[in-house]
Formats: C-alpha cells, sequence, structure tokens
C-alpha cells in the first residue's frame, strides 16, 4: 500500500519544520553534465557557479550569502530575496545541489542534508550558457512535496 501524507505534514515538512530549517542560508552550486544517481553521492561535472542570496560570497556557519526561501501560497518552498548565479567556469548548466549552511566535504554521505535537481526544472535560470564572468539573477526556485 502507498504511503500518503496530508497537505498539513506536507506543509510542515517544506516550512520552519523542516526543510527550510535544515536548508535555509546553504548555497546551490551549479553543475555541467548529468547530475549523480542521488544527493548522497560526490558531484560530478565541473562546477559552473554559486547561488547565493544576492551573489554575495557564500560564508559557511554564517547567514552571509546564505540563500533564503519561504512557504508559498501553494504550498511549495521557493526563493525569498535575490537569488543570485556567480559564473566560475565556462560550460553548459545540467544540474543543481542545494547544500546546507554547515561544512560538507562533497565526499558520499548518508549524513549532509543535500538536493540535486535539473536544471529548467524547480530552478530556472535566464540562461544555461555559463562562464565566469556570468552574473545572472535566479528568476524561479520552487520545490514541493505531492500529496
Amino acid at each position: 500500500m502507498t504511503i500518503k501524507i496530508s497537505s498539513g505534514l506536507r506543509a510542515s515538512l517544506l516550512s520552519d519544520y523542516g526543510l527550510k530549517a535544515m536548508m535555509d542560508y546553504g548555497f546551490i552550486s551549479i553543475y555541467s553534465g548529468e547530475q549523480p544517481e542521488t544527493a548522497s553521492m560526490p558531484a560530478t561535472g565541473t562546477l559552473l557557479g554559486r547561488v547565493t542570496q544576492d551573489g554575495d560570497t557564500f560564508v559557511v556557519n554564517t547567514t552571509t550569502g546564505g540563500l533564503q526561501t519561504e512557504l508559498s501560497d501553494q504550498g511549495g518552498l521557493v526563493k525569498s530575496g535575490t537569488w543570485k548565479l556567480t559564473g566560475m567556469a565556462t560550460g553548459q548548466a545540467g544540474w543543481w545541489r542545494w547544500q546546507w549552511n554547515a561544512p560538507d566535504t562533497g565526499a558520499f554521505s548518508p549524513y549532509y542534508p543535500r538536493m540535486d535537481g535539473a536544471v529548467g526544472e524547480s530552478l530556472i535560470l535566464g540562461t544555461t550558457s555559463i562562464t565566469p564572468s556570468t552574473l545572472v539573477t535566479i528568476t524561479e526556485f520552487y520545490v514541493n512535496f505531492m500529496e
């Protein structure tokens, strides 16, 4: 039998009690190529850039540059404020990894909070062609758990 959850539990998992609490003030890295099989695995492809709040430099264990989210009217988690991608290398954006605000070695780990997704699904960029001079405002970020 399939496990089903209520809209209230779904909203709680996304909000200040769950995903939002764990991932706020983290950052998103943009990579080329295909994403790994699971978010527990090391990143694949070339690191093309990093998404931070206002394009500021991310500083681990602080709020500086850390992304902020809010619960949408439709029950999903969306970006709050201005998120900007700062390019670091040249390539075609393929996938993204959202990491929390605490240290993460990037190695295989079943413990580090991470979320991966395809660019163009959940995370919408104004362009997928990234260079070191790229500074792009994120037009949309949306995460939802389906009923």
